[in-house]
C-alpha cells in the first residue's frame, strides 16, 4: 500500500478534508542540494492537495493522519490512463490502413486521433466506473500524531 502522511483541516459529518504535499524522489535523493534537478524542483515542486475522506478512524482537525492507496489499484489505474489510449490510436491506424488499403495520410491521421478519441473515452468510463464503486479512494490508516490540548493553569501570588 502506498501511504502519505497528511493533516486533517476540516470535518463535515462522517468525512474529514485531509491536506498532503506532493514529493518527488528528488527531494530524498542525497545530491538534491546540487544536482540541477533537484533544485528546481525544490523550487517549483510544491503542490498541495485537499482530499475529502470518509473518517473511520475518528481524526479531528489539525490531526496528522496516514493515507493509503492499494498498490495494485494504481497500477491498474497508471496501465489504463496511459496505455488504453496509445492501443486504441495503434488500433484504429491499423484496422483503418488494412480496410482501407488506399487511405491518404490525411485519413491515417483522422483514424488514429478517432482511435485516441476512444481510447480517452475508455479511460473515462474506467474512471466513472471505478470511481462509484468507492474503489478509487484513498482510505485513512491510523492517526500519527494528535496534537495536545492545552489549557492555562492560573496560579495566585498569595
Amino acid at each position: 500500500m502506498f501511504t502519505e502522511v497528511g493533516q486533517v483541516i476540516a470535518e463535515e459529518g462522517d468525512m474529514v478534508w485531509v491536506q498532503t504535499q506532493s514529493k518527488t524522489g528528488c527531494s530524498s535523493c542525497k545530491v538534491s542540494s546540487t544536482c540541477g534537478s533537484g533544485i528546481v524542483n525544490k523550487a517549483f515542486s510544491h503542490k498541495v492537495f485537499v482530499t475529502p475522506l470518509k473518517n473511520t478512524i475518528n481524526a479531528h482537525i489539525n490531526d496528522e493522519v496516514e493515507v493509503g492507496i492499494p498498490e495494485d489499484l494504481v497500477l491498474k489505474a497508471s496501465l489504463v490512463v496511459y496505455l488504453l489510449p496509445l492501443i486504441c490510436l495503434i488500433l484504429a491506424l491499423t484496422i483503418s490502413s488494412y480496410a482501407l488499403p488506399n487511405l491518404t495520410e490525411l485519413g491515417s491521421i483522422m483514424s488514429a486521433t478517432i482511435g485516441l478519441i476512444v481510447g480517452f473515452l475508455g479511460v473515462a468510463w474506467f474512471s466513472r466506473r471505478k470511481s462509484a464503486r468507492q474503489e478509487l479512494q484513498p482510505v485513512l490508516l491510523k492517526i500519527v500524531k494528535r496534537p495536545i490540548a492545552v489549557t492555562q493553569v492560573v496560579t495566585s501570588a498569595d
